[in-house]
């Protein structure tokens, strides 16, 4: 992945006036898909794409090729799917970066999305995004080569890490 490539489609760099994120959306719930797209263009970021499966997620990303890739961990066909796509993501797309979301603390899902290293990703549990902007800047700082973890991720993670330890 090239550092300081340019985010958006018409001006270079996180933050630039005239920028346009571009995000594609993956939940199963289309209810909950069509509140964060909301909250999302209300932020101005364009959700050009949105899927309520871990295949439409994979074929919406190779055709609109976004910057951030918004994906729910447990989605159809089946248990984890939504992490393995974001994991394939990672790996075949490497201009799109993928924002984790889970109803669930599970460290060992939040290892394998880190595995290819920690910047341009993020995982952020659903019920501790307290302020609609939240979601927004998460993805801007992902978008950005950032990272995005919950703190309660990172908590657990560190535990278990301890716990290995002795």
């Amino acid at each position: 992945r090239a550092q300081g490539r340019a985010v958006g489609r018409r001006d270079p760099g996180p933050g630039s006036p005239g920028m346009t994120l571009r995000v594609v959306l993956a939940d199963d719930s289309v209810l909950l898909r069509e509140g964060i797209a909301r909250l999302l263009a209300e932020a101005g970021i364009a959700v050009v794409g949105q899927a309520g499966d871990s295949t439409a997620l994979l074929a919406a990303v190779r055709e609109h090729r976004p910057d951030v890739a918004i994906v729910d961990i447990r989605m159809p066909p089946g248990g984890n799917a939504g992490l393995l796509a974001a994991i394939e993501i990672r790996e075949r797309h490497a201009d799109t970066r993928v924002l984790v979301l889970s109803q669930y603390l599970e460290p060992e899902y939040a290892l394998r999305l880190l595995e290819g290293g920690s910047g341009g990703v993020g995982y952020l549990l659903k019920d501790r995004l307290g302020e609609p902007h939240e979601l927004a800047d998460a993805a801007r700082r992902v978008a950005a080569g950032g990272s995005a973890i919950d703190p309660m991720v990172v908590d657990e993670l560190v535990r278990a890490r301890r716990a290995d330890d002795r």
